[in-house]
């Protein structure tokens, strides 16, 4: 066969669209409008906390796919909150290595490097009853804190969307 040289460029300087890059999601902060925003606890990572989230599908705009997320994850019907803010632009971050070995080693989202969040703001009662068991559990519990335990108790890697979205829905000073 004789000396064949094959250089194979790394996946990281792979050409590919921004769309297959970065996996388009819709996060909510979800706020009593008081202040207060609610902490969701991951119930595979335990002291994790995050936004209500998750992908986009294919048929749906940003909107509906934060609409369908609330309705998953925290049980809410569109009765019980009002969207009352959206960021219009998405705002990316990058899996850290160890992240994106879980994804490859759970043949899950192993095609992105990261996330491309479009966020929104939802408004509800303080008193609002939520169902974390609606459909499949992403959540141990959930509760009232700040924006700025939010932050603190967030991924590292995603807390400078996350204030900045905090910062231009109002809910902390920049």
């Amino acid at each position: 066969h004789g000396n064949l040289l094959v250089f194979r460029r790394p996946k990281r300087y792979t050409f590919r669209t921004n769309m297959s890059t970065y996996r388009p999601n819709a996060a909510v902060i979800v706020t009593d409008g008081n202040g207060q925003v609610l902490l969701c606890e991951r119930a595979d990572l335990p002291g994790a906390v995050q936004t209500v989230q998750g992908g986009i599908d294919a048929s749906e705009s940003p909107e509906q796919a934060a609409r369908r997320e609330l309705s998953e994850e925290i049980g809410l019907t569109h009765a019980q909150y009002e969207i009352v803010g959206s960021i219009a632009e998405p705002m990316r971050y990058v899996w850290p290595e160890e992240v994106k070995q879980w994804f490859v080693e759970h043949k899950e989202l192993s095609d992105y490097d990261g996330q491309e969040q479009y966020f929104f703001l939802a408004k509800v009662d303080p008193g609002v009853p939520f169902n974390l068991t609606a459909h499949a559990q992403e959540f141990s519990r959930v509760w009232w804190g700040t924006p700025e335990e939010m932050v603190e108790r967030s991924w590292e890697y995603k807390r400078p969307i996350l204030k900045s979205a905090l910062e231009r829905f109002g809910l902390l000073t920049p």
